[in-house]
């Protein structure tokens, strides 16, 4: 297979009930949604499930993280090369930075002055320093890094290596590489849960997640999902693990107590991206086939809410942030 067809392969394959919950519109967070197939992104307010606002960015957007504050939003877009800096704000694109050959997975710490980014075909992550707008450092990890999570005080640096079926930590101060773990077979998204000290990775072609400790790596469980699992998200207090199923159309829900799955719920076609709302009671899904997002009551363990979105709504990352704005209304 050529390198060219090998690419195209892997993207084709990677990836009404109105409620208002939150209070005041003005107040609730946004959710930044990566439409890959349109070049844009779909800002959905949260308190009235509306997209109020379609940003163009580069080209096949993909990843997306926002800052604790919600100001800074990054969009990887793997088709230029480059990263799309966007207002949280004023909701509008703020700049581009060239990153590499193909950047997909993105994280940015707390206070939104670096971000990392793992280059899909690079095989390295970048160091962005946002505040000027370049790459500190180019680190070498494995095979085509795809999931990476960061901890609260950017000290650690998760990232899932695909081809290679490990999970790394870089060290956040050296910018080196401490260790590697074996996972499951094509590790995609991870989830770092920093209360109980564990790293989830979705591993697309064996079908499970594989919990590793996340100070030495070491395994704990490998729990079986549904079929090609893709990106992880916590709520409820810590308590569920949600996972996107692809080719299920599902999320399971794990008890991270026992971690076993304890139900497993219908969503929009071709589940790829989640993220927990701040509220802690909600976790949005994006649906690739079905231009949607899907809302997940996490008491009830049911949608609740299906919002429109663009074409090919992947948000592979953490989509959901505080609304800046709070001043405003929309």
């Amino acid at each position: 297979m050529s390198f060219r067809l090998f690419k195209a392969v892997v993207w084709a394959t990677a990836f009404y009930c109105p409620t208002v919950w939150f209070g005041t519109a003005a107040a609730a967070p946004l959710a930044w949604i990566t439409n890959q197939k349109s070049n844009n992104v779909s800002v959905i307010d949260t308190a009235t499930g509306q997209v109020i606002k379609t940003i163009t960015v580069g080209k096949d957007p993909a990843g997306v993280a926002v800052s604790g504050d919600g100001k800074v939003v990054l969009v990887t877009n793997p088709g230029s090369g480059e990263v799309s800096l966007l207002d949280g704000e004023s909701q509008v694109l703020s700049g581009r930075m060239i990153v590499g050959e193909g950047p997909l997975g993105i994280a940015v710490d707390k206070a939104g002055h670096r971000a990392f980014v793992a280059d899909f075909y690079g095989h390295f992550v970048s160091v962005l320093d946002l505040a000027d707008h370049t790459i500190l450092k180019r680190i070498p990890v494995g095979h085509y890094p795809a999931g990476l999570a960061v901890d609260a005080g950017a000290a650690k640096i998760y990232v899932a290596e695909r081809e290679d079926n490990t999970v790394s930590v870089i060290d956040g101060v050296t910018l080196t590489t401490e260790k590697t773990a074996g996972v499951g077979k094509h590790p995609f998204g991870l989830l770092l849960d920093e209360g109980r000290h564990r790293v989830y990775a979705a591993n697309v072609e064996s079908n499970d997640v594989s919990v590793l400790d996340a100070a030495t790596l070491k395994p704990i469980s490998t729990i079986a999902v549904g079929e090609r699992p893709y990106a992880l998200a916590s709520a409820h207090d810590g308590r569920f693990i949600f996972v996107t199923n692809q080719y299920d159309s599902t999320v399971s829900v794990i008890d991270a107590e026992t971690l076993k799955v304890i139900q497993t719920v219908p969503v929009g076609e071709y589940p790829e991206g989640i993220a927990r709302h701040p509220d802690d009671r909600h976790v949005y899904v994006a649906n690739w086939f079905d231009n949607t997002v899907s809302v997940i009551d996490t008491e009830s363990l049911r949608v609740v809410n299906t919002i429109a979105t663009g074409d090919g709504s992947r948000a592979f990352g953490e989509f959901i942030g505080q609304n800046p704005s709070a001043s405003s209304s929309h």
